[in-house]
């Protein structure tokens, strides 16, 4: 069963409302991960997929599609995690991406306490 999320389809998606963790996961034959990304955030965010800063401007989408497609078994799965419109999101290279609303970047918090 596939569904839309922000005018892409997906095959899942789950909401935990306790977290506040949106999980997709999506055909990467028929979507590149760049795209999940955005349409997830999008759907988090409740807003037009154009009105979020590019993906550029936090990671290359090419090579996002490029590190996370598919895995012949082999060389195992692996995942991407970064953050992007103040949201943690991890891209898994079995089509899954997760995105937990209001992540704040370990190294910026870090760096807040230093010195003090």
């Amino acid at each position: 069963m596939s569904t839309m999320v922000a005018g892409v389809g997906v095959e899942a998606v789950e909401y935990q409302q306790e977290t506040g963790i949106v999980r997709t996961q999506f055909d990467q034959e028929k979507t590149p991960a760049s795209t999940a990304v955005i349409a997830t955030l999008a759907d988090v965010m409740d807003v037009d997929p154009v009105e979020l800063d590019p993906l550029h401007s936090t990671v290359d989408p090419e090579m996002l599609d490029a590190l996370v497609r598919v895995r012949d078994g082999m060389n195992g799965d692996i995942h991407v995690t970064f953050t992007h419109e103040d949201h943690m999101i991890t891209v898994y290279s079995y089509g899954v991406v997760t995105v937990t609303p209001g992540h704040e970047p370990a190294a910026e918090n870090y760096g807040r306490n230093v010195g003090r």
